[in-house]
């Protein structure tokens, strides 16, 4: 595919920019950062088919933003951030492909690394492995995983064996920490498919005893240490899992599931491990827990859930902040967490031109 078009759109309207708007929730934090700014935010309007950015300062706060096309990529769905390098992968759920994007740390820029490259029909989610060399796309209506190595040059290519067969409407991928797993959790068939993955060719294979069975609608997996947290959307609740550091294998822990809020979708985990958060998409709340670090269980923390934005779909968790992006609202919220007990104050609300559906953050450090 020629990708000249693609990359001469990100360019021009790099260089026009149209403004965003940045709603101030507390304080004066919309004021505009210092030019040498080098975090930035950059959110997925899936209904407009572009990307807004918005330069963070210092208490992970934003300032105003500009948006572009995304050009070839129809629908964008997803962003990830390569582990070591400032790049940004963007599956591409109408145009079913995924492309890799090169983010200029000092001004944001961004320009067409790789792609667009073909996947499977309707791409949501996407991740990279913690050694950087492989990205992997859950494809919703083709029930796979496709899986690319990433060359020296940026380049994507498909890997041997791609795409991988999961359950019914994989909805998340998620990569262990270690590298030697994959998770995807597939909302209609009501499980979470385990693969090991081979750290030099990338290619995936189903572990014993997977697919592991969750309640109804698992929608997504955060993984933590030795657990791992499935929120499923039609049961209205989490399944919580230890994880076996050798095989991959997922043990339910006493006592779940635990109950949510209405239709859970996405879950994220604290930088201390300690405390785990769940957007609700139809009660417009976040359900906050305290993670037992012995056995997985969760208890809700006092104040949750947390009100938040309209269909919330992304959270994250980055320092002492958590972000989610809301596709009803049309924004990004961001709070502060109180690390003694997990509770959440409202910092920000980011406006973004359309529906916002998932984010990426970038730092000078990438």
């Amino acid at each position: 595919m020629d990708t000249r078009p693609f990359l001469a759109l990100f360019l021009i309207l790099l260089s026009a920019g149209s403004a965003g708007l940045v709603g101030c929730a507390h304080g004066n934090t919309n004021s505009p950062l210092p030019a040498t700014a080098a975090n930035f935010l950059f959110v997925a309007n899936n209904n407009l088919s572009t990307i807004s950015m918005f330069p963070l300062n210092t208490t992970g706060q934003a300032s105003m933003g500009n948006s572009i096309s995304s050009g070839a990529c129809m629908g964008p769905r997803y962003l990830e951030l390569h582990p070591a390098k400032p790049l940004l992968f963007l599956s591409c759920q109408n145009s079913n492909s995924l492309v890799a994007l090169s983010v200029d740390t000092a001004s944001g820029a961004l320009s067409l690394a790789a792609g667009p490259v073909a996947t499977g029909t309707q791409p949501i989610t996407v991740a990279v492995h913690p050694n950087g060399n492989f990205v992997y796309v859950s494809n919703l209506s083709s029930n796979t995983v496709s899986a690319f190595a990433l060359g020296m040059d940026g380049s994507l290519t498909q890997i041997t064996g791609s795409p991988f067969a999961t359950g019914t409407t994989p909805y998340w991928v998620e990569i262990s920490a270690s590298g030697n797993f994959i998770y995807v959790a597939n909302r209609d068939s009501n499980n979470v498919s385990a693969f090991r993955v081979d750290p030099v060719s990338g290619v995936l294979t189903q572990i014993a005893g997977s697919p592991f069975a969750t309640d109804k609608g698992p929608r997504a997996v955060a993984l933590s240490g030795k657990f791992a947290f499935v929120p499923n959307r039609f049961a209205n609740n989490v399944s919580a899992f230890t994880v076996d550091p050798a095989s991959g294998a997922l043990t339910p822990v006493p006592g779940s599931p635990f109950a949510a809020g209405t239709d859970p979708r996405s879950a994220t985990v604290d930088a201390s491990g300690q405390f785990l958060y769940v957007p609700n998409t139809v009660s417009n709340d976040i359900s906050a827990y305290s993670i037992d670090q012995n056995t997985g269980a969760l208890t809700p923390i006092s104040g949750s859930p947390f009100p938040g934005g309209q269909v919330p779909l992304q959270i994250e968790a980055d320092g002492g902040h958590i972000y989610v992006a809301n596709s009803g609202s049309n924004n990004v919220l961001v709070f502060s967490v109180d690390g003694a007990t997990g509770a959440l104050q409202m910092l920000q609300t980011i406006s973004t031109p359309g529906s916002a559906v998932s984010f990426a953050i970038v730092k000078s450090s990438n």
